[in-house]
């Protein structure tokens, strides 16, 4: 397919077809002598732009304020609960959407700038996006695409001179990211917490209107409803994405849950090396409230947020109990799953998630790496030593019992040896973004040096493909290096 330059993009802003108290309208604040740090051919390519449209200085342009036709740079309102409190207006502080990129495929993705400047919702900051915190979420969304799991993503990383007053000082980035859409949980939990029923009822219609168009063939009082059960069972499946991968969001507030199930601000986040239930990324969750294994709870406590946000549009005011029941079930399924595939299994068995349980048990117990164990997993032969497999275990015997219970387990199977094989590397990655590799990046691009950037991210493209000379990124760090202090 013959690609275009991003200018000749057909761009619209329907967030502005929303009442003025969604929205502000408000420009970008050009940093200094910006420069392209890192372009993502792979999620440009989504867009159907080309290479050489996107990389130039069209990017810069749009960074500084330049904007094409048919972009609007617009700051909207939200609430959400922040680790578990209600917190009745955040907003977007630091990002502005500059439109839908319509693409000629018929999908559409909404872009933002984040680190832009000030705008009405920024509070006490300024707008502002430190350098090493942009390539902690850029290498993160991407992270997570190469996994196949619903996120936000980003187009491009945009240096520049301007200095950050931070704890320690550094230079100011912006991102340019994408995603089906950037409306949160909170978006709807802000007017219905303010009694502002009609605002409610406006603001889901736009979410059905421009992401759920299927739901408008519904009576209009059923469409509500529908579209609430559509999210929570892609919160539900986001979720059990993040569980099968050992991966922790670290900061689950419900403004920080998207309402088309895409994986949203990575501001503390972790991949699991040594599996360990209570893994928790995030310093400042003093109550381990988004830890590892809090994760599935609390996205169904977010979803009980969210539905309580749409009660004055359900014709049954109190918070539907079938809702529940979706979340848990889908989750369940969709976990099941997930993991079945990364373990080599594709019948169903009662005893399936006992054998799960028990695996992840004896990881944790023997101080197994869970990246290493699944894809060395894949060469696993009955009746042989599986040397491989024990170098990685302090303790041998209890990894020894679970292996014998896979082996049962895998007796059942009808795949072949070589087959199963094969199934499993292409769904248990190679490359994970193991946080040494974050930090290496970080410390070095606030240095100057971007190369380490581009070859994670490269790696990080297609994670399943092992390449020669790489090795070591495949391995944990020999002494963890300490990490990097983010600031907001």
């Amino acid at each position: 397919m013959n690609r275009l330059p991003l200018y000749q993009i057909n761009w619209q802003q329907p967030l502005t077809d929303l009442p003025a108290s969604f929205y502000q309208q408000i420009a970008v604040q050009p940093l200094q002598q910006t420069f392209v740090i890192h372009a993502n051919g792979e999620a440009a390519r989504l867009l159907g732009v080309s290479a050489s449209g996107f990389i130039g200085q069209t990017v810069l342009d749009i960074a500084n304020g330049k904007l094409l036709p048919g972009m609007q740079t617009v700051a909207t309102v939200y609430g959400g609960h922040q680790f578990g409190i209600y917190t009745s207006q955040l907003g977007d502080g630091r990002a502005l959407s500059l439109g839908e990129a319509h693409c000629r495929n018929g999908q559409r993705f909404d872009i933002q700038l984040k680190g832009a400047g000030l705008t009405a919702y920024s509070r006490t900051l300024d707008g502002r996006l430190p350098l090493a915190s942009a390539i902690y979420e850029y290498l993160g969304g991407e992270a997570l695409a190469g996994l196949g799991i619903a996120s936000t993503r980003s187009l491009a990383l945009v240096g520049s001179k301007t200095t950050l007053q931070r704890d320690e000082n550094q230079s100011a980035a912006i991102m340019m990211r994408m995603a089906r859409s950037h409306l949160r949980f909170g978006h709807i939990e802000y007017f219905h917490h303010r009694d502002q029923f009609d605002e409610v009822k406006k603001m889901v219609g736009y979410v059905v209107e421009q992401h759920y168009p299927e739901l408008l063939t519904f009576n209009e009082a059923e469409r509500p409803s529908r579209v609430l059960t559509l999210i929570v069972r892609q919160t539900a499946e986001l979720v059990a994405h993040w569980q099968s991968e050992g991966f922790t969001h670290g900061v689950m507030n419900t403004d920080n849950m998207t309402l088309t199930g895409e994986t949203l601000d990575l501001g503390s986040y972790g991949f699991m090396e040594c599996f360990t239930q209570d893994y928790s990324p995030n310093p400042n969750d003093d109550q381990h409230r988004y830890q590892f294994d809090q994760q599935p709870e609390i996205g169904r406590w977010n979803c009980l947020a969210l539905a309580e946000a749409f009660s004055s549009l359900l014709p049954n005011k109190t918070i539907p109990a079938r809702l529940l029941r979706i979340y848990r079930q889908h989750y369940q399924q969709t976990y099941l799953q997930r993991m079945r595939t990364k373990l080599g299994l594709y019948l169903q068995h009662p005893d399936d998630a006992g054998l799960i349980k028990n695996g992840l048990a004896t990881l944790q117990l023997c101080g197994i790496d869970s990246p290493l164990f699944f894809r060395r997993l894949a060469t696993f032969q009955a009746g042989a030593r599986n040397n491989y497999l024990f170098e990685l275990s302090q303790q041998p015997e209890p990894l020894r019992q679970w292996l014998q219970q896979y082996q049962q387990r895998l007796a059942q199977e009808m795949v072949a040896a070589d087959i199963r094989r094969k199934r499993m590397l292409q769904i248990n990655p190679a490359y994970v973004l193991r946080k040494h590799l974050v930090d290496n990046v970080c410390q070095r691009a606030v240095q100057g040096d971007y190369e380490e950037l581009a070859r994670i991210m490269a790696l990080l493209k297609s994670p399943y493909e092992e390449v020669a000379g790489m090795e070591a990124y495949a391995m944990p760090a020999e002494v963890q290096k300490p990490s990097l202090q983010r600031v907001s």
